[in-house]
C-alpha cells in the first residue's frame, strides 16, 4: 500500500494498493476507511465499480480511477478533518478459494505550511559593535512549527533568542498557528571576518511531527568596519573625506591662497 502519512487538506491525494495474484484471477478490490467500505472494484460484475458514501471521503472524478489485475489506485479530494483515519485495502481472489489479503495504513489530514517563513527587521549593513535584531515568522499551520536561526552556517545559541510568540486562528475546521522568533545577536560573536565582510542569515521552519523537509528564508547583508564607515563606503566617499580633512592641511592651503592674493595686489 502507498498511503501518505500526513497530507495538506488543500491537496488531492492518491492511495494505491498493489498485489500479486499468481495464478488466480482477481475477484474484487475493496477500500475501507475504518470499518466502512467506500470503494469496490469487481471486474467480473456489472457495474465494475461501486462507491459508497462515507463521511470525509470524496473521490476525485477529473481523471479515471486505475484498477486492474495488478493494482488499484484512487484519488481523494476535498479533504477535511474527518478524512483522517485508517485506510484498508482488501484483495480477494476468484472461486473456489476466494483467498483474502489486506493491508492498513493511517493518514492524517492537516493544514501544512504552503510558503517559506519571512524575515523582517534587518538593516542593509552592520558595524562590528552593533546587534543584529530580526524576526522570523512561519506560515500558518495546524501543527507546531519550530523556528531556528543560523548566521554564516552557525546555529544561533538560545541565549540570543527571545521566547517564540504564537498567534492562533480558526479556519476550515483547523486551528492554525503563526509563530515568530526574534533574535538579537552581537555582530562580533557569530560573524567571521574572513567571509569577505558578508553576513549570511537563514531562518528554518520545521514540523517535528511530520517527515517533510524544512522551509528556509535567507538574507545576505554587509558587514562594515569603522574605517569604511568613516570614509563613507556605500555612499559618497568624496563628500565624507571632505568632512574629515586634517586641520593642518586646511590652514596651509588657506595661507597659500592669501599669499597669492597679496602678490597679485602688489603686482
Amino acid at each position: 500500500m502507498n498511503v501518505p502519512e500526513v497530507v495538506d487538506y488543500r491537496d488531492t491525494v492518491t492511495l494505491t494498493c498493489s498485489y500479486d495474484l499468481g495464478a488466480h484471477q482477481l475477484n474484487s478490490v475493496k477500500w475501507y476507511k475504518g470499518t466502512q467500505e467506500f470503494y469496490r472494484y469487481a471486474p467480473m460484475l456489472f457495474p465494475k465499480v461501486v462507491t459508497y458514501p462515507v463521511e470525509g471521503i470524496v473521490i476525485a472524478m477529473d481523471r479515471p480511477t486505475i484498477c486492474n489485475q495488478y493494482l488499484c489506485s484512487i484519488r481523494l479530494t476535498e479533504l477535511q478533518r474527518r478524512s483522517s483515519g485508517e485506510y484498508r485495502c482488501e484483495i480477494s481472489g476468484d472461486a473456489p478459494e476466494f483467498k483474502l489479503a489486506n493491508g492498513t495504513r493511517h493518514m492524517t489530514v492537516e493544514a501544512l505550511p504552503q510558503e517559506d517563513p519571512t524575515i523582517s527587521g534587518l538593516s542593509a549593513s552592520y558595524l562590528p559593535n552593533e546587534h543584529i535584531a530580526a524576526n522570523c515568522t512561519s506560515d500558518r499551520s495546524s501543527l507546531v512549527t519550530r523556528l531556528s536561526w543560523a548566521i554564516n552556517g552557525r546555529t544561533v545559541p538560545m541565549e540570543y533568542l527571545q521566547p517564540q510568540q504564537e498567534t492562533t486562528l480558526e479556519s476550515d475546521g483547523f486551528f492554525l498557528r503563526y509563530r515568530t522568533l526574534e533574535m538579537r545577536v552581537p555582530v562580533d560573536r557569530l560573524v567571521q571576518r574572513e567571509l569577505d565582510n558578508v553576513i549570511h542569515i537563514k531562518c528554518t521552519a520545521t514540523l517535528d511531527a511530520v517527515p517533510l523537509p524544512g522551509r528556509d528564508a535567507k538574507a545576505v547583508i554587509a558587514l562594515r568596519s569603522h574605517r569604511s564607515s568613516l570614509f563613507g563606503l556605500g555612499g559618497s566617499s568624496r563628500a565624507a573625506m571632505a568632512g574629515h580633512v586634517p586641520s593642518g592641511v586646511f590652514k596651509k592651503n588657506t595661507s597659500l591662497l592669501v599669499l597669492r592674493y597679496k602678490m597679485r595686489v602688489y603686482l
